[in-house]
């Protein structure tokens, strides 16, 4: 069982590695657990100075308490300064999708912020219990080996997103806030099984699966060649706009080229409003074998293909 003061020790040694002691970071904090618990180890380690850390709340107004929770919180750890930024999500928490896109919501306004406040690192409070969850919902959805061996994507549209806190379980972080003394408000939508995420938590606790679980992970994350595959053929020019290079991409396999485009949606899954399926891929590859000359703009999956000054490109929407 890891100690707090591994923790603590862990958390610096992943700032001093990966920040640079005068860049600003934006920290995204729900109040819950993991969240407060990564902002709490940040400000402790002193590592970074005060007026270059920013704070992010997404208000998703889903709960009656949520408001008093964000109140009490912000006046608790006493965040009244130009550094903090509250967000207010829709309302319509019932309709179809709306997990979906309420993410895509978050993260372009993420992007947005970002961008204004000269901010090119963002920390959020994945942990390990998270990233073996969403491993599982994948295998759930059938996903190939370019979805199970990228589960966080670690860049979104140029921005550098940290999760210090994944190599840890919720029991240890848990353990560690409670021993600190550390204030946070528990989200009881986290209990709810109507969301299939909290069903799967439910099902890998009750039925102790989570060393197995992590150890197919683990398993999959190795294949980094899958997770940087389309790199080699999809140029970011600027924010959504890629350039193909497409007489490289055309000499590979039909095998192949399904995992780069598939890889290449993974990467920028958190700018997608839908999931890509398996047909809009195949769509994607027929398009890519037509003639140079006869390929004019026109829609593919989340976005528009077209020829300019001789080369190919797509523009993600």
């Amino acid at each position: 069982m890891i100690n707090e003061t591994s923790l603590s020790l862990g958390v610096k040694n992943y700032l001093t590695k990966n920040i640079n002691i005068n860049e600003k970071i934006l920290i995204l904090v729900s109040c819950g657990l993991d969240s407060t618990v990564l902002f709490n180890l940040i400000i402790k380690s002193k590592y970074i100075k005060n007026k270059n850390i920013y704070y992010l709340i997404f208000d998703h107004q889903k709960r009656s308490e949520g408001k008093f929770e964000i109140n009490k919180f912000i006046e608790f750890y006493r965040l009244y300064n130009n550094n903090l930024i509250i967000k207010k999500i829709s309302k319509d928490n019932k309709s179809k999708g709306f997990q979906e896109k309420s993410r895509s919501v978050r993260y372009n306004f993420l992007y947005k912020l970002s961008k204004k406040k000269n901010i090119e690192n963002v920390f959020l409070g994945h942990h390990l219990d998270d990233l073996n969850e969403t491993f599982f919902i994948r295998k759930i959805q059938q996903s190939g080996t370019a979805g199970l061996s990228n589960i966080f994507s670690d860049n979104y549209n140029g921005l550098k997103l940290h999760r210090p806190l994944s190599a840890y379980s919720k029991k240890q972080i848990k353990s560690y806030a409670i021993k600190k003394k550390i204030v946070w408000f528990e989200d009881r939508s986290n209990h709810e099984l109507e969301y299939t995420r909290n069903k799967v938590r439910y099902f890998l606790n009750s039925k102790k699966l989570f060393s197995k679980i992590n150890n197919e992970r683990l398993i999959f994350s190795r294949a980094t060649y899958i997770k940087s595959l389309h790199y080699n053929f999809f140029k970011r020019k600027r924010k959504q706009l890629y350039e193909i290079e497409i007489e490289k991409f055309n000499q590979l396999n039909e095998n192949l080229k399904f995992l780069v485009i598939k890889a290449f949606y993974y990467e920028n899954r958190y700018s997608l409003k839908n999931r890509i399926r398996d047909e809009n891929i195949r769509n994607f590859i027929k398009i890519l074998k037509t003639q140079f000359k006869e390929i004019k703009k026109r829609s593919v999956f989340s976005g528009k293909i077209g020829a300019f000054n001789k080369k190919i490109y797509i523009n993600l929407t």
